[in-house]
């Protein structure tokens, strides 16, 4: 990898072609980290549960691939200064940040991310919410590695763009009620039901995108609706549809959360079909990413075009 003096996004990118052409495995990544955290061959060992003659030859493999020391081995374990450089770069290999913009409690980015992380124990899975501007800008200047939405940029955009799209998984678009609001004793509400009620939308995640697909319908059965934008957590939006006899819109992947006294009930009449993409950085060299990709594309639904 040459010396300290390359910048860090240079070296960032020539570890992803080692890691992905197979010269530099993941493991030794994960072993280098640890001998760092514990300034101990044995003990980062004991934590890893390999041995330690394991991890000082899989080191001094990697050494001579990048061709430095990572430590100095002379009275204990000292990371080099080439070491400190080269592990703030590791800690990126070993990363995947993930963006969704629905439950991951249940469904299929459930059964993807579940995977993915029994296929990678090494990666260090992170993901969250984000407003949809932070998310399309985090994908591109790649703090965001991918994101599973259904708002996508128009394909007039992504056909001039660095972001990648593969569409994946339909949900249905649910409306989430207090078990006390005389409409949840249905089985169905219609937009009809919902014209009357307030809608409580999340700046975070896909809540606006929702309710900007549910306006011309709800427009149609009366005046604009009431809506209200808030910054909170998605278990506390919907305990305030309860408190408040509300009404929040959401997927059917919300389902498989337990929120005591709320209803989630499906659209009858005029259903809104949500289809899920995939969305990344065609710049975005991580190791990580690309396993993620192709375990998606193996476990994809039925009947959907390939990426674009």
């Amino acid at each position: 990898m040459g010396s300290h003096q390359n910048n860090a996004q240079t070296d960032q990118n020539l570890l992803f072609r080692l890691i992905v052409s197979g010269q530099i495995s993941l493991t030794s990544l994960v072993e280098a980290l640890a001998v760092a955290e514990h300034r101990n061959f044995r003990k980062a060992g004991e934590t890893l549960q390999i041995s330690q003659s394991s991890i000082s030859n899989r080191i001094a493999t990697l050494e001579g691939i990048i061709g430095f020391r990572l430590f100095e081995r002379r009275n204990g374990v000292h990371v080099t200064y080439e070491g400190q450089q080269f592990l703030s770069v590791i800690n990126e290999a070993v990363r995947l940040m993930v963006g969704v913009q629905s439950s991951s409690a249940g469904g299929f980015l459930r059964n993807i991310l579940d995977r993915f992380v029994k296929y990678s124990p090494y990666v260090r899975l992170v993901s969250g919410e984000f407003a949809p501007d932070l998310l399309i800008s985090g994908l591109r200047q790649r703090e965001i590695d991918i994101a599973f939405t259904p708002d996508v940029p128009p394909p007039r955009t992504l056909a001039h763009d660095i972001l990648c799209v593969m569409p994946l998984w339909t949900e249905t678009m649910m409306a989430a009620l207090s078990e006390h609001d005389p409409v949840a004793m249905q089985d169905t509400v219609t937009w009809n039901d919902l014209a009357d009620h307030t809608f409580l939308v999340r700046r975070e995640g896909m809540g606006s995108w929702l309710m900007a697909q549910a306006l011309p319908y709800l427009e149609q059965h009366g005046a604009p609706p009431r809506i209200e934008h808030m910054i909170v957590g998605r278990d506390t939006l919907l305990a305030d549809v309860v408190r408040r006899q509300a009404v929040a819109l959401t997927s059917a992947a919300t389902t498989s959360l337990s929120v005591p006294g709320v209803r989630l009930l499906p659209l009858a009449g005029d259903p809104i079909a949500l289809t899920f993409h995939a969305l990344w950085s065609r710049q975005n060299h991580n190791p990580a990413l690309q396993t993620l990709l192709k375990l998606v594309r193996t476990v994809k639904p039925p009947n959907v075009s390939d990426a674009t």
